[in-house]
């Protein structure tokens, strides 16, 4: 808001929020639910959050400020979905971004805090897949019936950034610190010739191998390249 827009306002009597004060507001009621949050412009905010965070964070912004319901951007990232809930308070446009897995492709509806997200919570289920629990009508609203569930028209296939040559390389570079695959004969012939198991080109020695890992995590190389630490793979080849 600008300072001659807060100054007609303040004449007027009328109470203004700034873009501050509704982040510092989320970040005390959701705490470690807030990744992150920006403000790259005079009243607009982005607040990112956990998926699980979302009906928490909407009744919190109605119960200070009563926001106005704007709409839902759908995003689909290959692997990821992200959902951003447009809400006008006051005057400023505050959006809540929350990404969830598609191996997950749910979230919960809004619809009982904010009845106007009916209509686009279903339009995103028909182009995107995503299904919204606890959706008061979760039926078709642009496809017909009978389109097939599998076949979105906006849903891209389940694929992350790294290209199918460059799979296998980066899973095996992540999960062990080669660039390569060396069985266990080759590793023994290795040694019996006296040279170390893996060529130190090749693999990280095994003592740096957390140093390593530790570093792709840090700089997010493992999300962006969609790798599943538990099941120590891609989501996708």
């Amino acid at each position: 808001m600008g300072l001659l827009q807060k100054e007609v306002f303040s004449r007027r009597g009328i109470n203004t929020v700034t873009e501050i004060e509704i982040v510092k507001y989320l970040q005390k009621k959701l705490k470690e639910d807030v990744i992150n949050y920006s403000v790259p412009q005079e009243r607009r905010e982005y607040i990112r959050i956990k998926p699980a965070a979302l009906i928490k964070a909407v009744k919190a912004l109605s119960e200070k400020y009563h926001p106005r319901f704007m709409t839902i951007s759908a995003v689909d990232h290959g692997i990821d979905m992200e959902l951003l809930y447009h809400f006008d308070v006051d005057g400023n446009v505050v959006t809540l971004q929350t990404t969830f897995s598609k191996e997950m492709n749910e979230i919960d509806t809004i619809t009982d805090l904010m009845r106007a997200a009916e209509f686009i919570e279903r339009e995103i289920n028909d182009l995107f897949g995503v299904k919204f629990r606890n959706h008061p009508k979760p039926e078709r609203l642009i496809l017909p019936r009978d389109w097939p569930p599998e076949n979105r028209p906006l849903r891209k296939p389940h694929e992350g950034a790294i290209p199918p040559s460059a799979r296998l390389p980066v899973e095996t570079l992540i999960s062990t610190g080669c660039l390569t695959t060396m069985s266990s004969y080759v590793k023994r012939r290795r040694e019996k010739a006296g040279l170390p198991p893996s060529p130190p080109a090749v693999c990280a020695d095994e003592e740096w191998l957390p140093e390593f890992q530790k570093i792709m995590k840090q700089t997010n190389f493992d999300k962006k390249a969609g790798y599943d630490w538990k099941k120590k793979k891609l989501r996708y080849r």
